[in-house]
């Protein structure tokens, strides 16, 4: 469901399958249980190289993560994003919060 690579002080996040309502919840508890399990990382990059479809509910899925990575003074990006994410992430205004990358 999620891939996670650690490369130095960053570690990257990298779904498997679409952000969406479906599967937000186990990879909402998948990434907590991560990110708990191992702070040691000052970088938390959120790859989405690998899907296409980011709805509402993903799109909180990623609020919470910048907000994780912001409580502890962590640097958090999103990359590899399709133009339709994009779209959504401008939307929301979220590319004024933390960095976003296209493809």
């Amino acid at each position: 469901m999620i891939k996670f690579v650690k490369e130095n002080s960053t570690l990257f996040c990298i779904p498997q399958e679409e952000i969406i309502a479906t599967n937000v919840p186990a990879m909402r508890d998948i990434l907590i249980a991560h990110l708990d399990s191992d702070d040691s990382w000052e970088q938390l990059v959120l790859d989405c190289k690998s899907i296409e479809t980011l709805d509402s509910i993903g799109v909180n899925l990623i609020v919470g993560l910048f907000k994780k990575a912001k409580a502890t003074n962590k640097i958090f990006s999103v990359v590899g994003c399709n133009s339709s994410i994009l779209k959504v992430l401008k939307l929301f205004r979220l590319d004024e919060q933390f960095q976003v990358k296209a493809r």
